[in-house]
């Protein structure tokens, strides 16, 4: 029956510190919900939230077999440490990386991979995250030292699009990149001082598009593996674009090659 209230079991692995333990936001929960990817532990939902936000939250984490606890607005915001939930809140499991493997051996003719090197902001991470699942990426590679984890924030910032892209954690970037290029996929890499624009390059083919560092860019392991280097035309005097709009011009301009619509 929507609405039984299971008993919670205690001492699950969960996903760091205490806030990173939970996501909040009707947006970020109820997708995170609907994905059914990303483990549940537990669903808070206000006593105060309407009618249909409680049935629709109930049905989906019956179906998961997810426990539902209501409580106090007071109670949500002692829990997951902030006041913007909007009266919803879930406790996580660590989030699910995909393997490399996993992410590279998808039936897809020209993929179109992203590879993260040392994302450090968790606004950056998700923006690059939403962009990505948006404009058909098939799947993201990070690294595992100087990279931002999945967390709440990042959930909130990508609007629950880390449910809906594969996100494979790589100990060694570099040879993920070698490892790329065994299959036949370039590695475009971008620098202001690149000779062709990103216009001009065949995004057409099989690519893993890397972007950089917030404050070093890509480091110079990773650009001796790019095949192509390429850069996005500037008019202003600004040194350079955010890495998070940087990741978003590159996979438009892929998308709208391969007749993105």
């Amino acid at each position: 029956m929507v609405g039984k209230h299971t008993k919670v079991k205690k001492n699950k692995p969960l996903m760091g510190n205490h806030q990173k333990c939970w996501i909040w936001g009707r947006n970020a929960v109820m997708e995170t919900l609907s994905a059914g990817f990303w483990k549940i532990w537990e669903v808070h939902l206000s006593e105060r939230l309407n009618a249909d936000e409680k049935k629709a939250a109930e049905k989906r984490a019956e179906q998961l077999s997810i426990p539902v606890v209501f409580a106090s607005d007071k109670d949500l915001t002692q829990k997951c440490r902030a006041s913007d939930h909007q009266g919803m809140i879930a406790k996580m499991a660590p989030f699910p990386y995909s393997s490399a493997t996993e992410v590279t051996q998808k039936q897809v003719t020209a993929p179109l991979f992203l590879i993260l090197d040392r994302i450090q902001d968790p606004y950056n991470f998700g923006a690059i995250i939403r962009s990505a699942e948006v404009l058909g990426s098939d799947g993201i590679f990070v690294g595992t030292d100087e990279q931002c984890e999945v967390t709440s924030l990042v959930c909130r910032t990508s609007a629950g699009a880390v449910n809906r892209i594969s996100i494979a954690q790589h100990s060694d970037l570099v040879q993920c990149c070698r490892d790329l290029k065994q299959e036949n996929i370039s590695i475009v890499g971008t620098t202001m001082q690149a000779p062709e624009i990103l216009s001009s390059h065949n995004f057409k083919q099989p690519t893993a598009v890397i972007v950089g560092n917030e404050g070093s860019g890509i480091s110079p392991t990773l650009l001796n593996e790019c095949t192509h280097l390429v850069r996005i035309p500037q008019q202003g005097k600004t040194e350079s674009l955010n890495v998070a709009i940087s990741a978003s011009i590159l996979l438009y301009e892929a998308s709208r090659q391969r007749n993105f619509a």
